[in-house]
């Protein structure tokens, strides 16, 4: 589904609800979504506001900005100040975008301040962007979520192509191939699509192409600028907020058992609380789970835990992109025999090799 499709349905998704929440992995769009529903609608509205990138910034600045955009005031916020909020967003019809929320208690903060728990009648409207579906869950009703997706193939190598050829977007001869490893590569995420094409838009080398696609599978930063480690820099805030079982399992996903059943991970793995932690992963869009429950982790994602379990070196000897064999013929084995050292996990690897 296209931009323009996906505004479409969210427009007609705002006159049936109150407040929306669109879910997703850092780089899919979420916050360029937002940007231009906000700039489509808001005329239509007596005020609005847009929050942009909340979870790095101060709760009284966003308020400020509220204050501000609201009520045409600029100075510190006071209780009569956010008073004032509350009472015009149930008098006006109000619109206002929190993007990027990153703790339940900016939100409910944010959330209190606009609702006021008041039945409101005048149709305003919140949108909230975040990447885990647990801080938006207790104020977004299920019919308000809404799970931002990847690009489809066409789409992904419309905007790679846009993005690396300009306006013009005539294949160069020889590029072809290339292009749809790098589109490939990307896996319809847009935000590495863009990152490649803009790094790629002046370099007419295709040796150049190469490497910068190795680099990608490598979670390597493709050099030239800071704007070319945003990336991997955004991908990794989700996994930089997780507790230290859940960084673990993440990593063994990476590693291992992307592809696999979930039932994998619990009857291979040491984890206390191995439902408990899919479900944080999935709730924080770092995995996916079927229908028929096997696990499914984005290239990019993969790419980047398969990097940080290297540099950890911690399971270096179960995982080596250099030597893939060395576990592809039994992974489950391979994992126990070096990531565990526990009489009954390696009992277990002595039943695998004898009866599997």
């Amino acid at each position: 589904m296209g931009l323009d499709n996906k505004v479409t349905n969210m427009i007609k998704l705002l006159e049936k609800v109150s407040i929306i929440g669109l879910v997703g992995m850092g780089g899919i769009g979420k916050t360029t979504l937002s940007k231009k529903i906000y700039h489509l609608i808001y005329k239509q509205y007596d005020k609005c506001s847009y929050l942009e990138d909340v979870k790095s910034k101060h709760l009284c600045d966003v308020q400020k900005q509220l204050l501000r955009d609201l009520c045409d005031k600029d100075k510190d916020v006071n209780d009569d100040d956010l008073n004032n909020i509350k009472r015009l967003t149930n008098l006006k019809k109000v619109l206002v975008v929190i993007d990027d929320v990153g703790t339940t208690e900016n939100l409910v903060a944010l959330h209190d301040l606009l609702i006021n728990g008041e039945k409101k009648e005048n149709k305003s409207k919140i949108i909230v962007t975040c990447r885990n579906w647990q801080i938006l869950e207790n104020h977004v009703n299920e019919a308000g979520k809404v799970d931002v997706n990847l690009l489809e193939e066409r789409q992904a190598k419309r905007l790679f192509m846009f993005h690396a050829y300009g306006v013009e977007k005539k294949m160069k001869l020889n590029f072809n191939v290339i292009t749809d490893e790098i589109v490939k590569a990307c896996g319809g995420l847009p935000l590495s699509i863009e990152v490649m094409g803009r790094f790629l838009n002046t370099k007419h080398c295709l040796k150049i192409w190469k490497e910068a696609l190795w680099r990608l599978s490598v979670a390597e930063a493709l050099g030239g600028g800071r704007e070319n480690e945003v990336l991997w820099n955004k991908l990794k805030i989700s996994y930089d907020d997780l507790e230290e079982e859940e960084k673990n399992m993440f990593l063994d996903i990476a590693c291992f058992f992307d592809g696999y059943e979930t039932n994998t991970t619990f009857r291979i793995g040491t984890y206390r609380s191995p439902i408990l932690g899919l479900r944080n992963l999935k709730d924080r869009s770092l995995i996916k789970i079927t229908k028929d429950g096997y696990l499914n982790m984005h290239e990019q994602l993969k790419d980047m835990g398969q990097k940080i379990a290297m540099e950890q070196r911690s399971r270096i000897f179960i995982w080596n992109p250099k030597k893939p064999n060395f576990f592809l013929a039994n992974k489950k084995v391979c994992y126990m025999l070096t990531s565990h050292n526990q009489f009954d996990l390696i009992l277990e690897l002595l039943m695998h090799l004898f009866w599997d």
